[in-house]
C-alpha cells in the first residue's frame, strides 16, 4: 500500500468497538471535531481517494496542511487504540508501566516509581518476559539510589546477570529456529542437503540439553519447535509426533501464555494437523481441529492466522471424507475471510491459502474459479530463484495442466508442463514424481487423457509413498473425477 493510503488502511481495520471508543476518546476536546469529520469521510470510502477528500473539505483550514492533518489524525487513532487495548495483552500493559515509571522518575516521585516497578516485575516474571525484566531491572537500579541510600543490593546485580543469561539463551534459540526456517522454506519435505543442515543445528549445545535444563518458557517453546521441525525433515515420524504433541500440551499447561501469544498455539496446532494429514487422517485429527475454536482472539492478525489454519485443515478433512456440502460451506467462508485479510498476509501464507482454494474449487467442480486461484497462487512464486515453496508452485501448475486437459486446451497444458518440469528438475524431484510428468505428457500428445488413465493410476499407486514434493491430492482428485464422472 502507498504511504498515502496508510491512514485509510488503519481506519478500515478498526472494529466497531475500536471506532466507538475513538469517538468517545476524541469527544472531550472541541479541536478534535474536524479530525473526527475527516475520520468519518475516510471511513466512508470503499477505496481511498484523496482528491475527493480535499474537495469535500476545501473550505476547512486544516486542508492547507493536509499531510499534517493526516499525521495528527493517525496519531490520535493510535493513542485511542493504545488506551482501548491497554489491558488486552500483558506486553502492552508492561509498556504502559515502563512509560509511567520513567515519568515518575523524572518527576522525582521515586517511591511511586519503585512501586510500579515491583508491580511490573510480578507480571513480567509470571509470563517470563525476559526483555521486560531487563528494562525493569534497569529502572530498579536507577530508582534504588533515591529509595534506599545503601550500597546497591548484590541480589539486584545478580538478577540482572541471570536475566541477561536467559535473554542470550532465548536469542540463540530463536536464531537457530530462524536458521532452520530459512532452509525449510523451499518445501515441507527436503533433500539430503537439508537433512544434513538439520543435523548440524541439532549439534548445537542448546539442543543437546534436556527440555528441563532450558531456563525460560520462550526458549523451551523454541527448543520444542526446533525438535519438531527437525524430526519432520529427518522423517523420524515417531519422535516427530511425540514432540508435536508435547508442544500443544506445554502450551495448554500454560493457558496464560496462550492468551498472551495465541499465534504460538496456532502454529503448534497447524504443525500437528499437518502431521496427521500426511499420516492419512488418524482418529486424533478431529480432536486437534476442534481446539482451534477454543482460543479467545482479540486482534485481527491472530484471528486471520487461526482462520487460515481452521479452513485449510477443515476443508482438507472434508475432501478426504468426500463431504461436498461441508466443503462448499467452508470454502465460501474461507474465500470471504481471505478477501478481507489477504493483503496483510505474507507470501507463503498467501500461496498456501490460494493453493487450497484452487484445489477446493476443483473438487466442487468450479473450474473457472480454480484456474483463477491457480494463476494468482503461481504469480507469488519467484521463477528466477525457483526455490521458495517450489512444492506449491509445481503442484498448482500440475492442477492447471489437469484442468486444461479436461477443457481440451492441450497447447496450454503443454506450455505449463514445461514450466512444472523446469521447477521440478531445478529442485531435484524424485524419479517417481518425474514419472508422473511423463504420463501427463502422453495424455497431452494423444489429446485423449482417458487412453492413459490406468497408466496414470498405476504410477500414482506405485509411487505415491515416494512423493516428497508433489501434492498427491491434486492427482487423486483429478483421476477420481475422470474414472467416475458425475
Amino acid at each position: 500500500m502507498k504511504s498515502k493510503g496508510l491512514l485509510f488502511e488503519l481506519i478500515q481495520s478498526l472494529s466497531k468497538s475500536e471506532k466507538r471508543y475513538f469517538k468517545v476518546f476524541t469527544s472531550s476536546h472541541k479541536e478534535n471535531n474536524n479530525y473526527v469529520k475527516l475520520f468519518d469521510a475516510i471511513h466512508a470510502q470503499k477505496e481511498y481517494d484523496e482528491t475527493l477528500i480535499l474537495k469535500q473539505f476545501e473550505n476547512e483550514d486544516f486542508v492547507r496542511q493536509f499531510s499534517v492533518a493526516k499525521n495528527y489524525l493517525l496519531s490520535l487513532i493510535l493513542k485511542s487504540l493504545s488506551n482501548f487495548h491497554s489491558k488486552a495483552k500483558k506486553s502492552i500493559e508492561l509498556n504502559d508501566y515502563l512509560t509511567e515509571i520513567e515519568i515518575l522518575y523524572w518527576k522525582g516521585l521515586y517511591k511511586l516509581s519503585s512501586k510500579r516497578i515491583k508491580q511490573g516485575k510480578k507480571i513480567a516474571e509470571k509470563y517470563q518476559m525476559t526483555h521486560y525484566l531487563l528494562l525493569l531491572n534497569y529502572w530498579e537500579r536507577r530508582v534504588e539510589d533515591y529509595v534506599n541510600p545503601a550500597v546497591m543490593d548484590e541480589e539486584m546485580v545478580n538478577k540482572a546477570k541471570s536475566y541477561l543469561k536467559q535473554f542470550n539463551e532465548e536469542l540463540e534459540m530463536n536464531f537457530l529456529l530462524k536458521k532452520m526456517e530459512n532452509f525449510t522454506k523451499g518445501s515441507l519435505k527436503l533433500n539430503n542437503d537439508a537433512k544434513e543442515k538439520v543435523r548440524e543445528v541439532f549439534e548445537n549445545r542448546l539442543l543437546k540439553m534436556s527440555f528441563e535444563e532450558i531456563s525460560s518458557f520462550s526458549a523451551k517453546l523454541d527448543y520444542l519447535f526446533l525438535k519438531g521441525t527437525g524430526n519432520t525433515v529427518l522423517v523420524n515420524k515417531e519422535e516427530e509426533l511425540i514432540i508435536k504433541k508435547k508442544i500443544v500440551e506445554f502450551l495448554e499447561d500454560n493457558p496464560h501464555q496462550i492468551k498472551e501469544n495465541p499465534l504460538k498455539y496456532g502454529a503448534a496446532l497447524n504443525n500437528i494437523l499437518l502431521y496427521f494429514y500426511y499420516q492419512k487422517y488418524t482418529h486424533e485429527y478431529p480432536i486437534y481441529l476442534e481446539k482451534i475454536d477454543s482460543v479467545e482472539l482479540k486482534f485481527d492478525h491472530a484471528k486471520g492466522q487461526f482462520l487460515d489454519t481452521k479452513f485449510i485443515f477443515e476443508i482438507g478433512y472434508y475432501i478426504h471424507v468426500r463431504d461436498k456440502e461441508n466443503v462448499s460451506r467452508s470454502l465460501l467462508a474461507m474465500e470471504e475471510s481471505y478477501s478481507k485479510s489477504g493483503e496483510r498476509k505474507n507470501p507463503q501464507t498467501k500461496m498456501i491459502c490460494e493453493f487450497n482454494m484452487a484445489l477446493t474449487n476443483f473438487f466442487v467442480d468450479n473450474r473457472k474459479k480454480c484456474l483463477r486461484w491457480c494463476s494468482s497462487c503461481f504469480s507469488l512464486f519467484d521463477m528466477k530463484t525457483k526455490k521458495f515453496r517450489h512444492d506449491l508452485a509445481v503442484s498448482i501448475v500440475v492442477l492447471q495442466i489437469l484442468v486444461y486437459l479436461d477443457l481440451g486446451y492441450f497447447d496450454m497444458a503443454q506450455k505449463h508442463l514445461s514450466i512444472a518440469l523446469d521447477i521440478a528438475k531445478s529442485n531435484k524431484y524424485e524419479e517417481s514424481e518425474i514419472a508422473i510428468f511423463g504420463t501427463i505428457e502422453k495424455m497431452i500428445k494423444s489429446q485423449n487423457p482417458n487412453e492413459y488413465l490406468q497408466e496414470f493410476k498405476m504410477v500414482i499407486d506405485e509411487s505415491s509413498d515416494h512423493f516428497s514434493l508433489l501434492d498427491k491430492d491434486v492427482l487423486v482428485l483429478w483421476l477420481e473425477k475422470r474414472l467416475n464422472p458425475s
